[in-house]
């Protein structure tokens, strides 16, 4: 199925990823204006503090066929191994990261968000974390500004799922659209499952207190997008040269996107797979976030294979930025082969 739809034939390779600054955060969601503390593994680093200026690169340029296109950071989120892949041999969790010359107790998540000029539209795939996930994230507004692209002038903005750190950027701090004057595409059998009155999620790791506030979020920045929101069916193309590319388990109607110009391709993967080496090395460890763990196993396994045997590019939001580069396979296992970094001059 997913070979059907992304295709086999070989992207460029286009520049190294580098890896900015680990920021140190738990993870606090801010719901009707209220703090809330999630238990446990989500505590708030107390260390951790706003940043007005990021002290690395925060935007990576490059072009896709005709397309402009940045990846562009909003921050970053830290979590336990142990919660992030709660049923995963702690040893060989340990082990996996260590070999890798990562810390064992934490991981880092980034959370990046892709922006392209195609021929006719200003797209932003995804939004950010906003204001819901504590002082670590929300800058991908700041950074596009300071990339010289205001929200004002994005038109069309693709969700690959509704979870906060994708969504929350949809509204600014006062509760107004941040991209007033955008377009809103998300899948139907998402938009179903999030605005449902009564949203259960029988086979998700997550504890009942944290499934109500993600709940919440998505169905408080769903709505605020409602009257202008066009909901698309899996597999359907969006807006010339991108299509959506079902891609569920993460949630419900999870899609990534396969972006085509030219003789160039990128799909961008949404939450398939969040981190090398636990998700690529061992693609059978369940994931707390996954709405359908199981689901999101299989999905995350095909998908793998597609993209190593297409060679094709793609983007990972949660990947160290810019998230960008290429899946070789391992056996059963599969391995990260991040761009090389390119620098680019002028306009």
């Amino acid at each position: 199925m997913f070979n059907d739809l992304i295709g086999s034939k070989p992207s460029r390779r286009w520049g190294l990823m580098a890896l900015i600054t680990t920021l140190s955060l738990g993870l606090v969601l801010w719901l009707g204006g209220v703090t809330w503390q999630a238990p446990d593994a989500f505590a708030q680093d107390p260390e951790a503090t706003e940043i007005s200026t990021p002290a690395n690169a925060a935007v990576y340029r490059f072009t896709l066929g005709d397309f402009k296109a940045m990846v562009i950071n909003d921050g970053t989120l830290t979590f336990p191994v142990s919660f992030f892949v709660p049923n995963a041999d702690p040893a060989a969790a340990s082990a996996a990261l260590e070999n890798h010359f990562l810390a064992t107790d934490n991981l880092s998540a980034y959370v990046n968000a892709l922006y392209l000029e195609t021929d006719d539209h200003r797209v932003l795939v995804d939004t950010g974390a906003g204001n819901t996930f504590g002082p670590t994230v929300g800058y991908l507004v700041q950074n596009l500004e300071a990339a010289g692209i205001s929200a004002d002038s994005i038109d069309t903005i693709l969700l690959t799922h509704a979870h906060a750190d994708h969504i929350g950027g949809l509204l600014n701090d006062a509760g107004e659209l941040a991209f007033k004057n955008a377009e809103y595409y998300i899948s139907e059998p998402e938009w179903d499952f999030w605005q449902a009155p009564t949203v259960t999620m029988p086979n998700s790791l997550l504890d009942q207190e944290t499934q109500a506030t993600l709940v919440g979020v998505a169905k408080e920045r769903l709505t605020a997008i409602a009257d202008r929101t066009t909901r698309f069916a899996l597999g359907a193309e969006i807006v010339p040269g991108i299509t959506a590319v079902p891609s569920v388990g993460h949630t419900p109607g999870q899609v990534s996107y396969l972006i085509t110009s030219g003789e160039d391709s990128l799909l961008a993967t949404g939450d398939v797979f969040f981190s090398d080496p636990l998700n690529l090395e061992h693609p059978n460890w369940e994931v707390v976030f996954d709405t359908d763990p199981k689901q999101g196993i299989e999905t995350r396994k095909q998908l793998l294979e597609a993209i190593a045997d297409s060679r094709r590019l793609v983007m990972v939001p949660h990947m160290p930025f810019p998230g960008l580069g290429h899946v070789g396979s391992q056996g059963e296992a599969y391995g990260w082969e991040p761009i090389l970094w390119e620098f680019m001059y002028g306009n």
